[in-house]
């Protein structure tokens, strides 16, 4: 019996390296989880010519939140985008409210042999957009997110949407 214990003790004792330093696999889509504070949206043209991205402006600002169960919502807005004058909008001004914004929410899912993502659009400010699906490369790297739409305009050759984590909101942290 004494045999029995010493023998025990000594495969504890050699295995429990490797039993405290087992880490969670990473994988994108843990990788994801969290929220992400817009640092910049650039489009390279055709011609070279670098411009910000026509939706959000030089300054634009937003979120995206991924979430454990798979779940995404996306909010990004022009800051210079004019107000109202009053606190109900004339019809004009709630129109144009609706431009520099981009606003949707649904599910996603992670390719990791492609290292993408691509978001399942349940809701949007674009009613027409419901139901499609929007497929990023994604590249996490520390507390940075750089994602960059496949589908792009004719005269747009790359766009990069670069994120910040917000600190305290990802898995592995």
């Amino acid at each position: 019996m004494k045999r029995l214990r010493i023998s025990c003790a000594v495969v504890l004792t050699s295995a429990m390296p490797v039993l405290l330093s087992a880490q969670p696999t990473r994988t994108l889509r843990s990788d994801l989880v969290g929220t992400w504070r817009l640092v910049a949206a650039r489009q390279r043209m055709a011609d070279g010519s670098v411009r910000p991205d026509p939706q959000t402006g030089p300054r634009g600002v937003g979120y995206i939140m991924y979430d454990a169960t798979g779940h995404v919502c996306v909010v990004l807005a022009n800051p210079d985008r004019p107000a109202w004058k009053a606190t109900s909008p004339t019809e004009a001004e709630a129109r144009s409210s609706l431009e520099g914004l981009v606003a949707y929410c649904g599910t996603y899912e992670t390719d990791e042999q492609q290292h993408s993502v691509i978001h399942h659009i349940e809701a949007d400010k674009n009613p027409s957009i419901v139901g499609t699906d929007r497929k990023r490369f994604a590249t996490v790297t520390g507390a940075r997110l750089v994602l960059r739409p496949v589908d792009l305009p004719a005269d747009v050759k790359e766009w990069t949407v670069e994120w910040e984590r917000v600190a305290g909101t990802g898995v592995h942290e």
